[in-house]
Parts: C-alpha cells; structure tokens; sequence
C-alpha cells in the first residue's frame, strides 16, 4: 500500500461532516430530550462524561446486605438461578438504549396502529385523545427511525472511500465477525486483503478496523476515545456491574484505577513470586503422581494455578483450585469450573441474541447456575475480606480503602464484587491461556527447550552433570533468564491474549486520525491485537516462531521501512491527544508508536501485568526444569490445535492443551560422553554438536530425553575430530 491507497482513502468528506453537524445543532435544540432515546453517537451523541441514575428510590433506600439477601431468596430454578439476575439483564440494555428504546418504540407503534385498524374496522368513533395518542406514539417512532437512519447514511457517506469486504446481507452487514469462532484471524486474513486500514459494518455499528501500529497507538493513547460500553454489556450480568474492566473511563473509574495500582508495584511482585513458587511446586507434585504416559490438561492446571495465585497474593485466600484436583467432585472443583463455564456461556449470549431468559432450555439454566456459582464465590471472598485484616498493600486492601469520589466514601459490597470478579476473570483466562500456549510452542520447537534448558542449567536452578544440586529458584532470577522471557514474548506475539483487540469510541466530536482519515462521532474503532502482532507488513517472518527477534533493542516498537502510508501520515494530527503537530511518532522513547502490546496501550493498559510476567516467567521456569512437555496425539499435531484455537473473550484452546509431561533424567543418571554424533532428530538436522572431551552435557541430556520418549535417532555417521567443528558457546 502507497500513495495510491493513501490518495483512496482520504476523505473528501467536509461537507458530509457540516452536514451532520449542522443536523445536530439544529436537532439539539429542537428536540432537547430525544438524545435519551437516541444510542450513543448518532445525531446528536452525548458526551461522555453524561451519567444515568437507574437506581430507583425503593432500591437506593435498602441498605447493600438486605439488598443481596433479598436477592438470595429468589431461587425457582435452583440454588444458584436467580430471577433477579435474569431481571437485571434488561436494565444493562437498557443502560446502552439501543436495544430497550428500540423495543418500547417498536412495541408502542405496533399498539398504535393496530388501535386505529381495529377502530376503522369497527367503525367506532374513537375519542380524539385516543387518536392523538396514536398519532403521537407513530410519529416518534418515525422520527427516531428516520433520525437514526439519517446518521447511519451520513456515517456510510464519509466512510465511503475506505476499503472493506462487502456486507453479507443488506440489512445485517457483514456479521461473520460475529459468527465466526476466531475473529482473531479472519481479522488478520482482512487486514492482509485490504490494508492496515479496513471497514465494515454490523447491524447498525460501522466498525473501522486500524492495524497499522502507529495510528493504533495514538487512537489507545488518545483521552477522546473511550471503550465501546455497550460491547461489553454482555459481561455485566457475570461481573456484577461496570469495573476496571468493562467500565468507561470516568471519575469513578480512574478512583478505582489510582487505588488498586500500588498492589503491582515491584515490592509486591516480590511477594507474589513466593505464591507462584508455592502454587507451582504444588501443581508439580501432581503432575509427578500422574506420570510421563498421562494425559493432562495444562490449560486447566495452569488457569488453576493463576486462580491459587490471586486468591492467596490479592485477597490472603486460598481459593484450593490445585488442592481441588485429587478431589473432582467437591466444591472447590466446581467453584474453578464455573468460571470457565461461565465464560463460556458469555461468549454464547454474545451470539444468540437473547439467549439469557430462554430458561426452558438445560443449557441456559446451567449458564445461569453457573453464574450464580461464581457470584457466589466472589460474596464468600468479600466476606473473607471484610472479617479479616488484609495484608497491608495488597489488592483487597487497596480495594477497602478506596473512596467513591462522588460519595467520599469507600465503596459499597454492589461497587466492589465486581472488581473482584473482574480481578479473577482477568487475570486467570489471560495467564492460564498463555502459559498453555507457552508449552505448545515449546514442545513444537526442541531447539528452543534446548537452549533453555542450558539457560536455567547455566543459572544453576535446574540439575545438570555438572552441578548434581540445583539451588530454589529466586525473583532475581526471573531477570536473568532473558530466552526464556523471550519465548513469553514470542508466544504472547503469535497468541495475544485478548486477540480482537481494543475497540474504541468517541461519542463527542468527529475525529481526524493522522491528518488524512476522518471519524465520524460515534464510529467504532476496532485495533486487533493479533492482527497487529501477526500481519506480514508489520513483522518480518511474521508466522515463524522466533524469540530470538527479541534480542534486538527495541522490537516492539513500530519499524519505519515497514510502515504502510505515507509520511506525512505519521507527523499530521488536529486530535491534540498525546502528539503535537508535525511531532514524528517515530522518535523519542516516550512517544514511539508500538506494533506489540497484548497489555493494550495507555490509560486502559491492563492493572496487572505485572503480575502476570511474573507468574509465566517463574512457573514456566520450574515446569520445564523438571518436565519435558509434548504434545498428545489426541490433539491431532499443530493443524489440531489450530482447530481448537477460540476466542472466547481470551484466545484460548476450547477443550484445553492435551500433552504429556516427562520427566527429565536425573543428572546421575547420565551415562559417560560419547564421542559420536552427527545426526538428524525429528527431522531436522543437527550437525556438529561435539567438542573435544565429548558432546555438551546439555546436548546429551537433550538427545537422551527425545531417545527417551521413542524419538527415532535416524543416524550416527561420523566419529569426531579431535578438533571441534561448533563452539561451546553456541550450544
């Protein structure tokens, strides 16, 4: 893409854009109250910073505890179905106005008519307060129909020139976004087709997709765009309200942000690398009892693991969700498993529209109880909070001691149980995923186990001939073991977490995005992060697995050769976000735009990373210090995993990572150095391995190990020199 894409996609849209806001002055004048009926961003859109009170008076007036507990008595389906859930799905539409105002519309314009057909039918006389009712009740829903078609046609209008897949249906738009079980990759497979910069539309959202990395960054850094409230209204009935998560960027929001923010400091990670270590070595022990011919599933033990992690770091609890392995059937074990059930059954209502009140249906009630489960668990882990002292620093402390800036007092139980559920639903998806895709990688690349083998053997924390006892590994340590954290880096590259990315909004003013692409208000700006981290004109061998492009300095930044329009592109801006006029994106280390972020970008970074690098770096370091991994046969190889490969709210395998876990020969076990071997293993060959007292101790652990587990050696077809043909130090 060059000038040619940079001359059609830039828009000649300045009459369309006076148009429309000549339309919304003149509109917002006349019809003052109409925005409330109108959703966010057409027409007159209103600001972000408009706050809706839908807390009723007989609802304010119940104290927090009578208000759970009244909801607790509820329960016709079952222990953990509760009616009043299934009740307040409505409201979270309704907070959004697109689907309850539509609905009430449409219901009072059907009422309306049929009361005229059936009084012209009858030949009744109806009383003329009857008829202007009706009258009134079809001349709003028109109105709002044609105001909301209006905005649609003028956002169509300006967006026009951009380049995107043609809609599916007319009405509908292009919905196998929607369909599809990974967005993640048919997003990629567009951006390949048509560019860094791409459009579509669904249902009445016309989504603007931007992979270039540098106008991606300025939109994740800008304080005009906001997160899409109503794409994640589906979570609100999982989380128990709006949080740090699923919230937008408001006073209360940045409260929350600026509390809980100290409990991923550095002196704290320190703490919650003991919890890592201990968890871990736990999860070892299991994994030892199950043996190397056992089928485990490491996703499930490593999202067990980041749940035990967070209990015990966030909220001086354990949560038991490796303890609750030798016990299937109690009800710990449920507790982890309705997590992930429950993630599940969002990602389904995501789908099926109105999939939440269809209750006749065994499935929907089990998403329900499912729900209720994991709510519960989160009232229990308040509870826990409030009857205990937490430890000072740490999440559950912080989280008491914030304020409500508009109260000036600490929160209330229906403010925090959704940080909570927030905290656990974050961090254990995203962590677990990872780490599985981490052993997957791994196991398909033995030269990466290798030299990472011979890096925590270098560092002392794995057993080697040389040195029989390894010493426990240190926080200190995670620093040093650079290829290890090269290969997290590598993964979370090719597996972003959160592979759809960012979507982004801004409701107040229209938009021009590196000086050249207009935005109208109220356009959805989508920034996937897989498509960023994987297409071929942001990265060099951008589907090879690679951690050793991350030796060099400054790799997640944008590369300038690389980028796809123009220059000028990059230096033009009028949306006064974080870039002056004419300032190059390109320079200064604060400022440099980034083609890798699987922790988002700017004030909506994720809390906790921290915490998560800390976690990957250290278990993986101590899993593969004692274990080999490799992939089940049931899993069908690479093509199967990228079958199973869904993007359910977090890129992860549905049905979890089959493989093996074998454990590596003891030291002592080794027999003397041969002086052998040229050879080909797994079919790739590796040739010159010797040095001159025999092959290097980490070489001969490593071909024993694949020997071990029925790895053919094709052949041995060379006595060594004397003199070595490969330095040690590149073994």
């Amino acid at each position: 893409m060059t000038d040619c894409f940079a001359k059609n996609i830039k828009l000649s849209v300045t009459r369309v854009a006076l148009e429309e806001r000549t339309m919304n002055q003149a509109s917002s004048v006349a019809l003052p109250s109409l925005w409330k009926l109108l959703p966010h961003g057409y027409g007159g859109a209103p600001r972000l910073d408009r706050e809706v009170n839908t807390q009723s008076a007989t609802e304010a007036s119940l104290p927090t505890r009578d208000k759970a507990e009244s909801q607790e008595r509820w329960q016709p389906f079952g222990q953990h179905v509760l009616l009043s859930d299934v009740a307040a799905q409505l409201s979270w539409h309704g907070k959004n106005d697109v689907l309850m105002w539509s609905v009430l519309l449409s219901v009072l314009f059907v009422a309306a008519v049929r009361h005229l057909f059936e009084a012209s039918a009858s030949q009744q006389e109806s009383t003329l307060a009857a008829i202007a009712m009706c009258w009134l009740c079809i001349s709003a829903a028109a109105l709002v129909t044609f105001w909301f078609t209006y905005g649609m046609y003028c956002r169509a209008r300006a967006l026009a020139r951009i380049p995107g897949p043609q809609p599916q249906n007319w009405l509908l738009g292009y919905m196998e976004l929607a369909y599809t079980q990974q967005p993640h990759r048919l997003c990629t497979a567009l951006a390949e087709t048509y560019g860094p910069i791409f459009k579509f539309r669904m249902l009445c959202f016309h989504v603007v997709c931007i992979t270039d990395p540098v106008l991606a960054t300025q939109i994740m850094r800008s304080k005009h765009f906001d997160k899409i409230r109503f794409h994640y209204s589906f979570l609100d009935p999982f989380l128990g309200g709006t949080n740090l998560l699923t919230g937008h960027t408001d006073s209360h929001w940045r409260a929350v942000r600026k509390g809980v923010a100290p409990a991923f400091s550095a002196s704290n990670m320190r703490v919650a690398f003991g919890h890592v270590v201990g968890r871990c070595r736990e999860l070892m022990r299991y994994i030892e009892e199950q043996g190397p011919s056992a089928v485990l599933d490491v996703d499930d033990l490593l999202l067990r693991e980041a749940m035990d992690v967070i209990g015990r770091f966030g909220f001086q609890r354990d949560m038991r969700a490796i303890s609750s392995l030798w016990e299937p059937e109690s009800e710990d074990n449920l507790n982890v498993r309705a997590l992930l059930d429950s993630t599940a059954e969002v990602v389904d209502r995501a789908k099926i529209y109105a999939r939440w009140w269809r209750l006749w249906r065994a499935d929907v009630r089990a998403g329900w109880v499912a729900f209720g489960r994991y709510k519960g668990l989160v009232r229990r882990i308040l509870d826990h909070m409030k009857a205990t002292t937490p430890q000072r620093g740490s999440f559950a402390d912080l989280l008491l001691r914030t304020k409500d800036p508009k109260k000036r007092q600490p929160l209330d139980e229906l403010q925090l149980r959704p940080e909570i559920a927030a905290l656990f639903f974050a961090g254990v998806d995203t962590t677990g995923h990872t780490g599985a895709f981490c052993l997957y990688t791994i196991s398909q690349h033995p030269e990466v186990e290798a030299r990472i083998v011979a890096e925590l053997q270098a560092l002392g924390v794995m057993a080697s001939a040389e040195r029989p006892q390894a010493r426990e590994l240190t926080y200190t340590d995670t620093c040093e073991l650079t290829y290890l954290n090269a290969v997290i880096k590598e993964t979370l590259r090719m597996y972003p977490p959160v592979g759809i990315g960012q979507g982004r909004i801004c409701t107040s003013h229209d938009t021009i995005v590196g000086g050249h692409l207009h935005l109208p208000a109220g356009t959805c700006v989508a920034m996937p992060h897989h498509t960023i981290h994987n297409a071929s004109f942001n990265w060099d061998d951008h589907d090879n697995f690679l951690p050793e492009r991350w030796f060099t300095p400054g790799t997640e930044y944008a590369v300038s050769e690389k980028l796809q329009l123009p220059k000028q592109w990059y230096t033009d801006t009028d949306m006064n976000a974080d870039l002056l006029p004419g300032q190059d994106v390109l320079q200064g280390d604060s400022r440099r735009a980034k083609r890798y972020f699987p922790f988002a970008e700017g004030a909506r970074s994720c809390v906790g990373q921290a915490l998560a690098k800390t976690s990957l770096t250290a278990t993986l370091a101590l899993l593969l210090s004692r274990f080999s991994f490799k992939l089940a046969d049931k899993m069908g190889g690479p093509e199967g995993v990228l079958a199973v490969e869904r993007y359910a709210l977090v890129t992860g395998p549905v049905g979890g990572m089959a493989m093996h876990a074998v454990p590596r020969q003891p030291p002592e076990q080794l027999p003397p150095p041969c002086r052998a071997v040229e050879c080909e293993l797994w079919g790739s060959p590796i040739s010159g391995l010797s040095v001159r007292d025999g092959l290097h101790p980490t070489v001969q652990l490593y071909l024993l190990q694949q020997y071990r587990e029925s790895i053919k050696l094709l052949s041995c077809v060379q006595l060594l020199s004397s003199q070595p043909r490969l330095p040690r130090s590149n073994l």
